[in-house]
């Protein structure tokens, strides 16, 4: 009857024990940024709080892509504790409907691989003619300069002016056939790209103009540098 006893502690200990676990809790699985223009960047949060009897250990909180940057929470928190995930998105190059993703990765045995949303609509006042911040200029022969054209169209409603460009370096130059844009106008800009080194390369130009939903405009230009034959 002791021995029976002692079993019967024994067990009772043990699912003690083994009864603690982390549990993770989240504020909210999807951040709404709400509405931005294009080249704005936003912040949002993430509340991780452990609402288990047991450490939760924190092992990575990722972002899934460079238009996404974190501030890193504690590496762990006690039960009832809890830590704030800082998040900002950088809006350059979109357009539209955008949703991206953080994954975090924690101990809770339920809840190992979580993904929180982050959405919001991006506006324009210029918008791309090829709704892309990207221009493709595919192969360029070493030492030899490409032409060609992109542009915008004025779809704010009111007048725009360029203020003024900027590049990335000497390798790239611009030409812009007008510095006002009245509502409907297109601005047609003609990029020159010199092409020094061997392999993939990429340039890009800013435009400052005087709307403040948009007073900052990038565009890039990426390439193929090969040598001549």
């Amino acid at each position: 009857m002791k021995q029976t006893g002692w079993i019967l502690l024994i067990v009772l200990f043990g699912v003690g024990i083994s009864s603690g676990q982390p549990k993770l809790s989240l504020n909210k699985p999807v951040v709404d940024l709400g509405t931005i223009y294009s080249g704005m960047k936003k912040q949002g949060k993430i509340v991780l709080r452990n609402i288990g009897t047991d450490t939760l250990r924190i092992y990575s909180v990722q972002p899934s892509c460079g238009c996404t940057t974190v501030k890193q929470p504690k590496s762990f928190l006690l039960p009832s504790e809890s830590d704030v995930v800082e998040l900002e998105f950088n809006s350059t190059g979109y357009h539209g409907t955008v949703e991206k993703h953080v994954n975090i990765v924690t101990n809770d045995p339920l809840a190992q691989n979580v993904t929180v949303t982050l959405s919001a609509v991006v506006k324009e006042d210029l918008e791309s003619i090829s709704h892309s911040s990207l221009l493709w200029l595919g192969n360029i022969v070493q030492g030899k300069t490409l032409v060609q054209n992109a542009g915008y169209k004025n779809i704010s409603g009111r007048r725009i002016k360029i203020n003024k460009f900027t590049t990335s370096s000497s390798s790239i130059s611009v030409r812009l056939d007008k510095k006002v844009l009245n509502p409907n106008d297109t601005l047609q800009i003609q990029v020159s790209v010199k092409a020094e080194k061997p392999g993939y390369g990429s340039e890009s130009f800013t435009l400052e103009t005087d709307s403040k939903n948009q007073p900052r405009i990038e565009m890039r230009a990426s390439f193929v540098c090969i040598k001549e034959k």
